[in-house]
């Protein structure tokens, strides 16, 4: 399963992760599918590890601690948290194509009204009631697609009052590693996944959290914006072509 062009991808994800706080997945599930020569389903399952642990190290790295919003994290993490249990079990039911054509579609909204977003480097209070039916439906998406569910965590930060990039990529992986492994738990069972093969996948993708942490440091908002928007428009389209082609 592990070819060798798995371990440059594992980089790239970890530099995604660490650079945004968000696309950890959306590049894991399709490296593990025409890489790794997996299945949409078996690569969710084990998507949902390499994501959790990869955003764990970036955490670390980044010292996170200093950034975060506890309010809005306890809120978005627990209503995330159920929801990406729901998310897997409705995963089962189904079919790769329909899981295909979703990512690709909420890939393209998202990209689109991030396009539109002007940064303040700024963070207000959040709202209540928006966080927690935001926090479910980024859950729900989270077991269903096995991301971290980042790419809407980030725009969702962003709108919920968290106009500074870094400080929304801070309090994403913190979210992340909680729906991501939420969802793990939830595939226990459902599909085979090596242990090996995630631990020895993570490792390598949490050195490339370094990079991406460096480049977070490193770049203005506005330059972040960008890359962030053109990773989704080119993820959007491998997903698009998936779900047209069948492949």
């Amino acid at each position: 399963m592990m070819g060798a062009l798995l371990w440059p991808a594992a980089i790239g994800i970890g530099v995604v992760l660490g650079m945004f706080g968000a696309g950890g997945g959306m590049i894991t599930v399709p490296a593990l599918i025409y890489l790794g020569d997996m299945s949409l389903k078996q690569a969710v399952a084990m998507s949902l590890w390499v994501v959790a642990l990869v955003s764990f190290a970036a955490m670390l790295q980044q010292k996170i601690w200093r950034k975060l919003q506890i309010k809005l994290l306890v809120t978005l993490g627990v209503s995330g948290m159920i929801g990406s249990v729901a998310g897997a079990a409705l995963a089962q039911r189904l079919s790769e194509q329909v899981q295909s054509g979703l990512f690709a579609v909420l890939i393209f909204l998202v990209a689109g009204w991030l396009a539109k977003v002007e940064l303040a480097n700024r963070v207000e209070i959040f709202r209540f009631i928006p966080a927690t039916l935001i926090g479910l439906l980024i859950g729900i998406l989270t077991g269903i697609l096995g991301v971290g569910g980042g790419f809407l965590l980030v725009p969702a930060l962003l709108y919920l009052g968290i106009s500074h990039f870094p400080t929304a990529v801070a309090n994403s992986l913190v979210l992340i590693t909680l729906n991501a492994s939420a969802g793990g738990v939830a595939y226990l069972g459902q599909s085979t996944v090596s242990l090996a093969s995630v631990l020895l996948f993570s490792g390598v993708a949490a050195l490339g959290t370094l990079v991406g942490g460096y480049l977070l440091r490193r770049l203005p908002n506005d330059q972040l914006q960008r890359s962030f928007n053109l990773m989704l428009l080119l993820l959007g389209t491998l997903m698009a072509w998936r779900t047209v082609s069948g492949a």
